[in-house]
Order: C-alpha cells, then sequence, then structure tokens
C-alpha cells in the first residue's frame, strides 16, 4: 500500500472536485484520490498524512488555495501542487510561482490535459 501515490483535490466547487474525483479514480494509475471543499479541511488531511500530488482552487471560503500551498511547500517541499483558479491574473501566477506551485491552470481547463500532467507528476 505504500507504493500507492496519493492525489487530494481541494475545491469549494462539488461539481468539479467530483469529476476530477471520476477521472483519477479511473486513470491509468494506482492513486489514492482524496477531495476537501476546503483549505482547512485539506491541511488537515495532509498534516494526518501527506499526499504526493495536491490539486487546489485559490478561492475559498477560510484559508485560500495560496495559503495552502506555501503551508504544504514548508511541510513537504516534495509534494507537487497544482494551483486551479478561476479568477486567474499575473499577480496570483507569479505569486503561486513563487510559492513552489509546479502548474498555475485557469478555469475552465481541458480535463484530459490536467489528468496527463498529473500521471506525468506520478511518473
Amino acid at each position: 500500500m505504500d507504493d500507492v501515490k496519493r492525489l487530494l483535490i481541494v475545491d469549494d466547487e462539488e461539481t468539479l472536485t467530483f469529476s476530477l474525483y471520476q477521472t483519477f479514480i479511473n486513470a491509468p494509475m494506482e492513486c489514492e484520490v482524496v477531495t476537501v471543499d476546503s483549505g482547512d479541511a485539506a491541511w488537515e488531511r495532509f498534516s494526518q498524512k501527506p499526499f504526493d500530488v495536491v490539486i487546489t482552487d485559490i478561492a475559498m471560503p477560510g484559508m485560500n488555495g495560496l495559503e495552502l500551498l506555501k503551508k504544504i511547500k514548508e511541510a513537504r517541499s516534495e509534494t507537487k501542487v497544482v494551483v486551479i483558479t478561476a479568477y486567474g491574473s499575473d499577480e496570483r501566477q507569479e505569486k503561486a510561482n513563487f510559492l513552489g506551485a509546479e502548474e498555475y491552470i485557469e478555469k475552465p481547463f481541458d480535463i484530459r490535459e490536467l489528468k496527463k500532467i498529473i500521471i506525468q507528476m506520478f511518473e
């Protein structure tokens, strides 16, 4: 079980987290997929057992995705983080990159492209 990769999906938009969950549990890789709807819930889960890859929205109630990214990278720098947002800006992208995000993707995005990116991160 220790060889199983762990993916955390963080977004307060339930339909998106459900779609991403369905995409990754059916991906051609052995992967444990966990979804949560807030940065606070994500940090709680991450603190219990770290994840290999995290996909996080920026705009969420409570802890936002950039704050979550910072905490994750401080706790476990090898975790790869993909930031997704419906409110993209050059400033947000620069901040995400500065904090260590591997990818910054604006909504709406092609789930197949995101799937390719995540599979590559697990390899």
